[in-house]
């Protein structure tokens, strides 16, 4: 139990100390000599999450919280084809728009091969308004670890999402 909490602080103080830019990849290697990959893996990956995450949850529609645990660059397509999946679809614009982070990554997708048809969701810029949309977008989803990639590339070091931002279409 010791060791697993011990780990878990480690984690965290890595996490901050990287996120704001207060220590290298190296540094942060040299306080985990027996563990060298982990602290920096870790910290990467909660940024990643706490990114995202916040600007979900600062764009989202508020009654659509419980659709929270699908928004993150590591969410699989068995996630997105599950029943919370479905339930969710109508979040599909704020996940591109919270992922894209205000980049337009299309050269970054069309240099990693990304059909035509899916660079709207390397700009972050996916109107869906009804299923019929939805379901045009579908052959996007096997694109979406080329997708995902570029948007984790391109991310800059402080959040770029405008907090004011809303989805162009509404669900009923």
């Amino acid at each position: 139990m010791f060791y697993s909490g011990t780990l878990r602080l480690l984690a965290i103080a890595c996490f901050f100390l990287s996120a704001h830019g207060l220590l290298s990849e190296h540094e942060l290697q040299s306080l985990c000599p027996k563990d060298r990959g982990f602290c920096p893996k870790k910290a990467s990956q909660a940024a990643l999450h706490n990114r995202i995450q916040s600007c979900c949850k600062k764009v989202g529609k508020v009654e659509m919280k419980f659709c929270l645990p699908l928004c993150g660059y590591n969410t699989t397509l068995e996630a997105l084809d599950s029943g919370l999946g479905v339930k969710c679809v109508s979040q599909l614009t704020t996940w591109a728009y919270c992922a894209a982070d205000a980049n337009d990554n299309r050269e970054c997708c069309k240099a990693k091969g990304v059909n035509p048809e899916c660079l709207s969701f390397c700009k972050g810029d996916v109107p869906t308004c009804d299923l019929k949309s939805i379901f045009a977008y579908q052959p996007c989803l096997k694109q979406m670890k080329a997708i995902v990639e570029c948007h984790v590339e391109n991310l800059s070091a402080e959040a770029r999402f405008d907090p004011a931002w809303e989805a162009p279409c509404d669900w009923e």
